[in-house]
């Protein structure tokens, strides 16, 4: 019984989607421009990704974020480019981690889909 409900639990805190949104500004979306990832490799890679992210050191004074990326109950800022990517958890807007350029990629080939 209580292997079961471990189990129970450990799949209802399993991540099945990640929401992505363009983003305007810090505090507005553009309109329809949510990305919905189903696939559960990818999210598993995404969450991987941003979990794995090194911690940058210092004080942070970013320009506009270019998408917001919900996982689970988590969110986080991303500035992506060609080769790289940064994201900032928006329970900690004092410090940015960077993502590998494996993670940049992978963005990037989610937003183009």
């Amino acid at each position: 019984m209580i292997l079961f409900l471990v189990l129970f639990i450990s799949a209802c805190q399993q991540i099945h989607t990640v929401n992505m949104y363009e983003m305007k500004s810090f505090s507005e979306m553009k309109d329809n421009s949510l990305i919905v990832i189903i696939d559960f490799k990818d999210v598993r890679r995404i969450k991987k990704e941003f979990d794995t992210a090194k911690k940058e050191l210092g004080i942070v004074d970013m320009a506009d974020p270019h998408y917001k990326v919900e996982i689970g109950k988590d969110a986080f800022f991303l500035w992506i480019s060609d080769e790289s990517g940064t994201i900032m958890n928006l329970k900690d807007t004092h410090t940015i981690y960077t993502l590998s350029e494996n993670a940049a990629d992978l963005m990037n080939e989610l937003i183009k889909k």
